[in-house]
């Protein structure tokens, strides 16, 4: 006996009214991305600095990568704030140190990423700070879940 047609259409039904729950959503501008946060989603960031432009004393990156924002910071002056901090394990000469990442949203949509490294585990500043400036959809992008 073939299956009732009605629940292939309940069945279709549910799938299609699911989908916008795993939906992720483009944050183009600093004031959507506060609007999630504020609202509890989840965010996560991408990153590819070969779009944005090293500060002076900085070389340029092609390093790409991404985060989730756990915890963030609205400043007096308007800012968005938020940090990440990685284990590298081994480098390029085989020692592991600690990395510490800084991003500062402007309501003009520009992120300001700067970098922090340290030996481990010594906790000594492992070269000078890098410091790049972005903006929302040219080196970085945010997505709300």
């Amino acid at each position: 006996m073939p299956p009732h047609p009605g629940l292939s259409l309940v069945a279709a039904a549910l799938c299609i009214a699911a989908v916008p729950a795993f939906a992720t959503e483009s944050l183009r501008s600093q004031a959507s991305l506060i609007a999630a946060l504020e609202a509890g989603r989840a965010v996560a960031v991408s990153v590819d600095l070969s779009r944005c432009t090293a500060e002076a004393g900085t070389a340029s990156s092609q390093s790409r990568g991404g985060v989730r924002i756990d915890a963030y910071r609205l400043t007096a002056d308007g800012t968005l704030a938020f940090s990440d901090t990685q284990f590298i394990a081994a480098s390029s000469d085989g020692k592991p140190f600690q990395q510490f990442q800084r991003y500062q949203v402007g309501a003009d949509n520009r992120v300001r990423l700067t970098t922090y490294m340290y030996d481990l585990p010594s906790l000594q500043q492992r070269g000078p700070l890098l410091a790049y400036q972005c903006a929302i959809d040219q080196g970085i992008r945010f997505h709300a879940h």
